[in-house]
């Protein structure tokens, strides 16, 4: 493969993904190679590559005589890599909360200031982006960029779960900022037991507000609670 139809290949995979990230391509959504060729206009081999690259990753399946679908989300999976995702975490901004003051903490302010102003506007892909940032800042701080990347691979399930959270307005978005808030002041008051307890708390946020997204969208999960 050439490098233009690899770079053109990874655009249409990163390009699904997000589609499928933020609900423009629904869980159990049929979905055909002709049209997202046409909405992201793309040409037939980078767009058909890109569908093998996510059907491995189980975000679409194909039923024979029917067509191609997108994946419910797996809340087994999602709730695996949110236990990942927080063990992990607890590691990183306990040793971020150790290092000297970084201009990377800066970084993470302005994202709080972002999501703040994004809220106000009911910004979802911007706030989710902000978020985003905000973490993988203290992934940068500890030299640990590379687990962030490894993080996203298996963070999709998870990712979809968060991004349906934003679209249900009794969970405010500002319970999220005031926790970001917790964290960063723990780090920049070098205290990593706060700094733990509070990304900790953070992440555990999903199983408290699982029942609000379950009821709000059912027909978009596999693996549902009995």
């Amino acid at each position: 493969m050439n490098e233009l139809n690899f770079n053109l290949q990874n655009q249409a995979y990163k390009q699904i993904i997000g589609k499928i990230l933020r609900n423009e391509y629904k869980p159990g959504q049929k979905i055909s190679q002709k049209n997202i060729e046409e909405d992201l206009q793309l040409g037939r081999t980078p767009v058909r590559e890109a569908l093998l690259r996510l059907r491995r990753d189980g975000l679409i399946y194909t039923i024979p005589q029917s067509g191609t679908y997108v994946t419910k989300i797996d809340l087994d999976a999602a709730n695996n890599a949110r236990f990942i995702r927080e063990n992990l975490e607890r590691k990183i901004v306990s040793e971020a909360a150790l290092l000297k003051d970084s201009l990377l903490l800066m970084q993470a302010r302005d994202a709080i200031k972002l999501q703040e102003k994004y809220a106000a506007n009911a910004e979802f892909a911007n706030f989710f982006n902000a978020d985003e940032e905000f973490h993988k800042t203290f992934y940068l701080m500890t030299d640990h960029a590379q687990v962030w990347d490894w993080l996203q691979t298996i963070n999709i399930q998870f990712n979809r779960f968060r991004w349906l959270r934003l679209s249900i307005s009794e969970l405010p978005w500002g319970t999220l900022i005031e926790q970001h808030k917790e964290i960063l002041d723990a780090i920049e008051q070098h205290d990593p037991e706060t700094a733990v307890s509070a990304a900790a708390k953070h992440l555990h946020l999903m199983f408290e507000e699982e029942m609000a997204v379950l009821q709000t969208f059912p027909e978009y999960f596999d693996n549902l609670p009995q």
